[in-house]
């Protein structure tokens, strides 16, 4: 198991994407376990429509489970303690590829985001965000909401193989304003929590070793559960899923168990 080492802060420009120094630098410690924190990467101003946006869309429509095929639709979907997820967990879902339009151009907004993952990663800057699939993967955005009282995400390690070294996350939220209690932690080396979301704003983007465990405390336990309200924790997360037919890729594991 690989555990967190220190939070480090770096500043993003194009000017890094094309630094090979600098990035194997930062690739080296983040392969060592080490978490980077990139400040004000997007203006909070357009999270918030997006976070409104989706708000519209998970309640006036109903959620359905997809298999990631080429083609897929953009699709929106709850995993309450869902047993066909990897790891167990409570937040609602909102998906979108590269293959399908959207009214924010979402990856054109954020392809800055996957270069420097996919530049961290040892790969091409652009590779998987194209609308064809590449080495049997493809670029996924995921929206997460973590709704009081019920939201949690499992301590888990992610698989780290050819596709990624890393899963950034950007915050679209704010604890101690939209939410009080919980939240995204790293375990370290000293094996305790490291809450990574008091350190984190809105449009805040975290990268780290996809393999070091980590998890969503329970959001605002105690708190009367109103999946409706939408008010709790949310994140983006930029994700590299293998295609349903991909058998190269290891999947998610749930520690929680091993590390009780």
């Amino acid at each position: 198991m690989l555990y967190a080492r220190d939070i480090l802060f770096v500043d993003y420009s194009e000017n890094l994407l094309s630094d090979e120094k600098k990035i194997a630098e930062i690739r080296s410690n983040i392969q060592q376990g080490d978490i980077y924190i990139v400040k004000n990467v997007v203006d909070k101003a357009f999270l918030k429509q997006i976070r409104n946006y989706l708000i519209q869309i998970g309640k006036n429509s109903l959620p359905n489970y997809r298999t990631i095929l080429p083609g897929c639709p953009n699709f929106h979907r709850m995993n309450d303690e869902d047993d066909r997820a990897y790891v167990k967990g409570c937040f609602h879902q909102f998906v979108f590829f590269p293959w399908n339009q959207d009214v924010f151009h979402l990856f054109e907004k954020f392809r800055f985001v996957y270069y420097l993952k996919n530049l961290l990663s040892g790969l091409r800057s652009d590779i998987f965000l194209s609308r064809e699939p590449e080495e049997d993967c493809i670029a996924r955005l995921a929206f997460q909401y973590y709704p009081k009282n019920k939201g949690y995400l499992n301590a888990h390690a992610d698989p780290v193989d050819y596709h990624q070294l890393t899963v950034p996350t950007m915050m679209l939220s704010k604890k101690g304003e939209d939410f009080l209690e919980g939240g995204a932690y790293v375990m370290s080396t000293k094996k305790n929590k490291i809450y990574v979301d008091d350190f984190l704003d809105w449009g805040d983007v975290v990268y780290f070793n996809a393999s070091v465990i980590h998890g969503v405390d329970p959001v605002d336990p105690g708190v009367e559960e109103n999946w409706l309200s939408f008010e709790g924790r949310w994140i983006l997360l930029f994700a590299v899923n293998k295609l349903a037919s991909n058998q190269r890729i290891g999947q998610s594991v749930d520690v929680k168990t091993e590390l009780a």
